[in-house]
């Protein structure tokens, strides 16, 4: 269509069709009102014409009397007399003509009688044989005859004329024209073709436009559509009206914005912030592709996983900052050192890295894991320091050892941790690394019906201040009391749960039983503290602090009466994660205890900035205290330490009065283990605490060098 292209704003497509019907309508309605206007005058004129046949017939009576009924009119006068008279008579009515015909003797041809006859011989020689006949017939009785000839009006009155050649004469009235002229005509046909023209325009422009709007829509709501269910199309750009255009520019700017912030947050959520490698999601995400493509094409592909020793060494002795420096430099070494564009580097954990190899076997795989470990050798600089690291890498192959990511994860960091108990450098997979696979599988099945079928149960340990021998809370420590195994202790259960992710399931629910003690105390009219581990995967749980918030608010217990425990090195793999959900967790209220302090490598720089109140010093200090004067002295300078920072001792693993007396002398603020009591259920708690009574160790005897560190 010749408007095709044609690009207005969306009022002046609306408004141009509408000015074209506008003239279009105002041409018909202008026709309409011509065509009565002519039909008026059609009227006028037939009326004229008889008011003139009646005055003819009045002149040729001039003594007044009326021929019989049914008989012509007699001429008296001569026809150039009779026409002069009824030119003057109809002088008011000047469009009607007169002529008074009469027939020669010669040829029986009929003539006016009049000077102009010229004229009126030509007119009744326009007329046809037919009319012609007409207006010259004989009418015995006297009528009138009208019709419509040549565009004009005539009128017949056949008279009788005994003087004339015939005996019989014609007086010719007409009037016009009847019709409009042939220009008129034409000019009526022209505007109705133009209106029609008009008509057939706008409708054409109002279609076109409506169906580019319409188009344009269309187009826009199935982009809509699209981007529910796609990654946000391309947007199709309407071609008009200009609204459509820019409202479709803009829709294209909110993909691009949108593309841009995607792009964004998936850097932030698949890349390691610290490294910029990928996380462990992304990782995991590729390593899933790759399975699924080498299964397809049946070839072997190769994970590589890397442990890089005395990072928490660095991070204990230069600081946090210092280690993740030093973190940096290695993932940059690594990269380097890969030597296929294909290789995918990876930080999946604090100090573990992971290579996915799309094309390797057994032997290609361990020979690019020895190369990185050499790599490794060479030492790197920091702060003007050499530092050394020390590494090992575990190799397993897909999709022969594994169908899964995570299941092919996990037995890459089997196999690496086979090589660092083994002292080795490079370790692959083998199924016998794993003998209980099967034993594990069915054990997570029945750890899953135990919370379901409330076969775990909470034991407590109770805690004493030292200084005032009054029991303040208890630890709560999970126990599985299987129907054919009997009692299994955490140390079989726990530790494959953290492997397994089912240690969030266990972990929540240890904090409902813990509140319902609480409150099962604060009606048996104690007021205690009582004390749930934490798993460092837990730590990974970005809505841990609120679905514990949720629980001690469902059962009305103030988040303060909970003590939330966590080993030293829970929050090294990911310090500012770890961070921000200790952070929140104190915001809310709960307590907060670093457990096992001591075993580990975290900086003391970072210790200081968690939100802790509490410090617990690891039983294998504690049991070999009264023996081994060492241990003292390190029980002592982590008491110093914690009392320093503004935080509680709490020694676990008293097991003897002496161990006692030296704690209560290093002013250990609180204390628990097998010499004041076993864990014991809940049930027998309150008792308990009713019928405690602090043991009498002043007799303990201390040799001088004990005492002197006191």
């Amino acid at each position: 269509m010749p408007f095709k292209r044609l690009a207005l704003p969306l009022p002046a497509l609306l408004v141009l069709p509408i000015v074209i019907l506008a003239v279009a309508v105002s041409g018909l309605v202008w026709l309409v009102l011509r065509q009565q206007q002519a039909g008026a005058d059609l009227r006028h004129a037939r009326e004229e014409l008889r008011q003139s046949v009646q005055v003819a017939r009045v002149m040729l009576q001039p003594n007044g009397l009326q021929p019989p009924h049914g008989q012509a009119a007699v001429l008296h006068a001569s026809p150039e007399a009779l026409q002069s008279g009824l030119q003057h008579a109809l002088h008011l009515m000047p469009q009607v003509q007169v002529a008074v015909l009469a027939q020669e003797r010669v040829d029986g041809a009929w003539q006016p009688s009049h000077g102009d006859a010229k004229a009126w011989t030509s007119a009744y020689e326009a007329l046809s044989l037919t009319e012609r006949r007409t207006l010259t017939a004989h009418r015995s009785d006297g009528a009138p005859l009208e019709f419509e000839a040549d565009g004009w009006l005539h009128a017949a009155l056949s008279v009788s004329a005994p003087a004339l050649p015939g005996g019989r004469a014609v007086v010719w009235l007409r009037t016009g024209p009847a019709v409009a002229d042939p220009g008129w005509a034409r000019a009526r046909w022209q505007l109705a073709l133009v209106t029609l023209g008009g008509f057939s325009l706008a409708g054409a422009l109002l279609w076109q436009q409506g169906a580019r709007v319409r188009r344009g829509l269309l187009d826009l709501s199935g982009w809509t559509h699209r981007a529910t269910q796609e990654e946000w199309p391309d947007v199709p750009i309407p071609a008009g009206p200009a609204e459509l255009h820019h409202l479709g520019k803009m829709m294209q700017g909110l993909t691009q914005f949108r593309h841009e912030r995607e792009k964004d947050i998936r850097q932030t959520a698949f890349r390691d912030t610290l490294t910029h490698l990928p996380n462990r999601a992304f990782f995991q995400m590729r390593l899933a592709q790759q399975i699924t493509e080498a299964r397809k094409a049946q070839r072997s592909g190769a994970l590589i996983t890397l442990d890089i020793q005395r990072f928490k060494h660095v991070n204990a002795v230069l600081g946090q900052a210092s280690g993740d420096a030093l973190l940096r430099k290695v993932a940059h070494r690594l990269t380097a050192s890969l030597p296929d564009v294909h290789h995918v580097l990876g930080r999946i954990g604090g100090n573990q890295f992971a290579c996915l190899v799309p094309r390797a076997d057994k032997v290609s795989a361990t020979q690019l894991a020895k190369a990185l470990l050499r790599n490794m050798d060479t030492p790197f600089e920091l702060d003007g320091q050499a530092i050394d690291l020390m590494a090992q890498a575990g190799v397993t192959l897909f999709p022969e050892d594994g169908r899964t990511a995570d299941e092919l994860l996990s037995h890459a960091e089997m196999a690496m941790n086979v090589a660092r108990q083994k002292m080795s450098s490079v370790m692959v997979y083998s199924p016998d690394m794993d003998p209980d696979q099967a034993a594990s599988l069915s054990l997570l099945t029945e750890l899953k019906q135990a919370v379901n079928r409330h076969e775990l149960k909470l034991f407590l340990q109770p805690k004493i201040c030292l200084a005032t021998n009054t029991v303040l809370g208890a630890e709560a420590l999970i126990r599985w009391q299987h129907p054919e195994h009997g009692l299994i202790t955490p140390d079989r259960f726990i530790p494959f749960a953290e492997q397994t992710g089912f240690m969030r399931v266990l972990t929540l629910w240890a904090v409902d039983q813990a509140s319902a003690i609480w409150r099962a105390w604060l009606q048996a009219g104690l007021d205690l503290k009582i004390a749930v581990n934490l798993s460092p995967r837990d730590l990974m749980d970005r809505e841990l602090p609120q679905h514990l918030h949720a629980i001690v608010t469902r059962h009305h217990v103030p988040a303060s009466a909970i003590v939330l425990e966590i080993t030293e090195g829970a929050t090294m793999d990911d310090p500012v994660h770890g961070q921000q959900i200790l952070s929140r967790l104190s915001e809310l209220g709960f307590q907060l205890s670093i457990d096992d302090f001591g075993t580990g490598y975290s900086s003391l720089a970072y210790l200081k900035t968690l939100p802790v109140q509490e410090l617990k010093i690891d039983k294998s200090f504690v049991l070999n205290m009264q023996n081994d004067l060492n241990d003292a002295k390190i029980v002592r300078s982590v008491i110093d330490l914690a009392h320093n920072l503004g935080m509680r001792v709490v020694a676990e693993g008293l097991e003897s009065a002496k161990s006692w007396k030296l704690l209560e002398g290093l002013h250990c603020d609180e204390a628990q283990g097998f010499f004041i009591s076993r864990p014991m259920p809940p049930d027998a708690f309150v008792a308990w605490v009713r019928d405690w009574e602090a043991p009498s160790v002043q007799d303990e005897y201390l040799n001088t060098d004990f005492k002197n560190i006191l």
